[in-house]
């Protein structure tokens, strides 16, 4: 039985290894946007109708705050042409479809199909209004040559054969596409300002400050991310957040000095009517919140195993059986899966299947310890020791996972079970 348990122990040490040796592959991309940007004439010369026609269309982008399902959290973004008709355009890169064949399969393989559509935008403007969220405009100013090619290219865009993208939650989104666009009318220029200015933060301390409302959806999935989403960002990778492109395209300025942003309409701001959560304005971590609520898991169970071991082994089990599905599923997704941000995840080393054999002794054995907990406790001091000694290798941020799990595992490892043994 022990060899057993080592060879498993081997093969879940090696599986980031094995996610390293497997991935990155190429992956298909339906339709990729900056390759036929890239051949799009933006300085071409237009007629005089042609002229007459552009100098009296709009062109938005418009950013939507939060909402309240989870795929709403971050926000959307979308460009609205107002033509001079008066009818008003909205083009939306966020459009996707749950009774697609497979869909869910998909989703936990990384391979999650979006649409771009053209709808009325006068209508899904007031539907994100009814919604209480946040409504901001941004009339966006480019040359005439690259008005019109960009509007071109949208009309393009929608016909069935490039409608369909791989949505990528950072790379490739409802923001990154329009961000792409932009840089292409401005040719190149968003781009280049952008990579030379630091956004301050990572991939995922940006993206915690829209989940950070809901500490165990957020807790889990910052455990199912590797170190891949913890390098400093520049504002262009920043800008796979409605939010960002809305602040980068305000702060831009064209050479001559011109404003990329002509103006700014707030049609709604819900900041003040406290209808969902605000995103800080400040960067937050609470990584001490998350280490008080480890500190006092871990007391009760100990507490609660000096009168009532049985009852400790049952509720550690629970937590343990949670935590085996949970490894599972990352272990499956660094290994099979196309969701890049799980490899390299070194969670893996102390949350993996391995727990399932804990979770089931504890349970329907008398046992109060177990070895597996004392090997991950072993992996997670190992960790906490990287971080601090050589900082430069243990790059991904896991405090918050092992602060809030550490405590617990040392409740249930052999190693407490000794020290109780030689106070007795």
């Amino acid at each position: 039985m022990k060899r057993i348990i080592l060879i498993l122990m081997l093969l879940v040490l090696l599986s980031p290894i094995m996610a390293l040796s497997i991935h990155p592959r190429e992956i298909e991309q339906p339709f990729d946007s900056v390759k036929e940007l890239s051949v799009v004439d933006f300085s071409g010369k237009l007629a005089p109708n042609q002229e007459a026609w552009i100098d009296q269309t709009k062109i938005h982008l418009l950013t939507i705050g939060p909402g309240d399902p989870l795929y709403a959290w971050f926000g959307h973004s979308a460009l609205v042409i107002s033509q001079p008709s008066g009818g008003k355009v909205m083009y939306d890169w966020g459009i996707f479809d749950p009774n697609q064949p497979h869909f869910y399969l998909n989703f936990a393989m990384g391979r999650m199909y979006y649409y771009v559509v053209a709808s009325e935008a006068t209508w899904r403007i007031q539907d994100a209004i009814d919604e209480i969220r946040d409504v901001k405009l941004i009339e966006l100013s480019f040359p005439k040559e690259a008005k019109f090619a960009l509007i071109s290219f949208l009309q393009k865009n929608i016909r069935s054969e490039y409608s369909t993208y791989l949505y990528h939650f950072y790379d490739d989104n409802c923001s990154t596409r329009i961000r792409d666009i932009i840089n292409a009318a401005t040719g190149g220029d968003f781009q280049r300002w952008a990579e030379s200015e630091s956004a301050g933060t990572t991939l995922r301390n940006s993206a915690m400050q829209n989940m950070i409302h809901s500490p165990l959806i957020f807790w889990a999935l910052d455990f199912l991310q590797g170190k891949n989403i913890d390098e400093r960002l520049n504002r262009y990778d920043e800008m796979y957040l409605p939010e960002a492109l809305h602040q980068s395209v305000l702060d831009f300025t064209y050479s001559d000095g011109t404003k990329l942003a002509k103006s700014e309409d707030i049609l709604q701001e819900t900041k003040e009517l406290g209808v969902r959560f605000t995103v800080p304005e400040e960067p937050v971590t609470y990584d001490w919140a998350y280490g008080l609520s480890g500190l006092a898991v871990g007391v009760l169970l100990l507490a609660i195993g000096r009168k009532h071991p049985r009852i400790k082994g049952v509720l550690l089990s629970l937590m343990l059986l949670v935590l085996a599905i949970l490894g599972s599923l990352l272990l499956f997704m660094m290994s099979f899966s196309d969701m890049d941000m799980t490899y390299n995840n070194l969670n893996i080393i102390f949350v993996n299947p391995l727990l399932f054999i804990p979770a089931f002794t504890l349970l329907f054995q008398k046992k109060e310890t177990s070895k597996v907990l004392s090997f991950s406790l072993l992996a997670m001091i190992i960790l906490l020791l990287g971080r601090l000694i050589l900082p430069g290798l243990f790059v991904q941020d896991n405090l918050r996972i092992i602060l809030l799990l550490l405590p617990a595992f040392y409740s249930g490892s052999t190693f407490q079970g000794r020290r109780n043994r030689i106070e007795r």
